[in-house]
């Protein structure tokens, strides 16, 4: 189990090392289910999660709905794509997609995103959510 979450640790520092100088970052803390932890995104394209009070590592990419659709009052909304990985009895991995809202608030925002999760080894689906904050660096 540390094993696990060392790695998945590393994990997301390693990007750090390699786009910090070329790509803005943010980082920051979430609440959510199934779990709440830290978060960072790149380029506001990718962003990872390290779920801490159950273990987990999840990582996405996401599409603005204004640029598919020109209207920029839909600049706020997002949808997202990716998977998602929880250690606890119930569920283990799966591929997730969603729906989010950004509110920025200087050189930090909030977000808000919920979407459904198939865990693939339990066949389970599961709609999930997160509320968050996050700080550009």
């Amino acid at each position: 189990m540390k094993l696990r979450a060392l790695l998945l640790a590393s994990a997301m520092i390693l990007p750090t090392t390699s786009f910090a100088s070329t790509a803005p970052l943010a980082a920051g803390v979430f609440l959510g289910s199934p779990t709440s932890g830290l978060t960072l995104q790149y380029w506001d394209r990718v962003q990872f999660g390290l779920g801490l009070d159950t273990l987990s590592f999840s990582v996405d990419a996401k599409w603005y709905l204004s640029e598919f659709t020109g209207r920029t009052d839909l600049a706020p909304f997002y949808t997202y794509t990716g998977l998602q990985w929880v250690d606890d009895n119930e569920d283990d991995w799966g591929p997730r997609a969603g729906l989010g809202f950004i509110l920025p608030i200087g050189s930090a925002h909030m977000y808000a995103e919920a979407g459904p999760t198939w865990y693939v080894d339990s066949s389970n689906i599961e709609f999930e959510g997160a509320l968050g904050f996050r700080f550009q660096l």
